[in-house]
């Protein structure tokens, strides 16, 4: 129980904070789900557009254990959130040199995402069967800069 209170007053002082200030940056961790397991790190920096819209870039290195092959894929993304208030919608684009993989999804305050979506193949990677397809994640953002105020 008390984990619980603290986690969620971090969780709204974050909130505070997000939207008195122009900007958040900090490093992120997810696991996704398409044609195999991949666990996601990374950083980002979110920039407010106006009052009621965020947008936020992602660099990441995508770890991946597909055919029992372990690989590293670089990533960037770029994510459009509406109306963030405790709960909100976006909408995310993510880069790979194999795929293009759009999606949408629910946030919780920008901190905790959950998306959908489908990976379009660009190319192959060598001696790797092909990652398209539906995909699915659970992100989670650190805001360093929220936190440290």
């Amino acid at each position: 129980m008390r984990i619980t209170l603290i986690a969620l007053c971090l969780l709204l002082a974050a909130a505070t904070k997000l939207q008195a200030q122009d900007y958040i940056f900090g490093p992120s961790v997810s696991y996704q789900y398409q044609k195999g397991s991949v666990l996601k790190t990374g950083v980002y920096y979110a920039s407010s557009i106006n009052t009621k819209h965020i947008l936020k870039l992602d660099a990441t290195v995508n770890f991946t254990w597909i055919q029992k092959k372990h690989t590293i894929i670089p990533e960037l993304a770029a994510t459009y959130y509406t109306d963030i208030y405790i709960l909100g919608a976006f909408a995310r684009t993510e880069f790979t040199p194999y795929t293009i993989s759009p999606k949408v999804g629910l946030s919780i305050l920008t901190l905790i995402e959950l998306d959908f979506g489908y990976g379009f193949p660009i190319s192959d990677k060598k001696d790797f069967r092909p990652i398209k397809g539906f995909t699915t994640s659970l992100r989670f953002n650190i805001p360093i800069n929220s936190l440290l105020l």
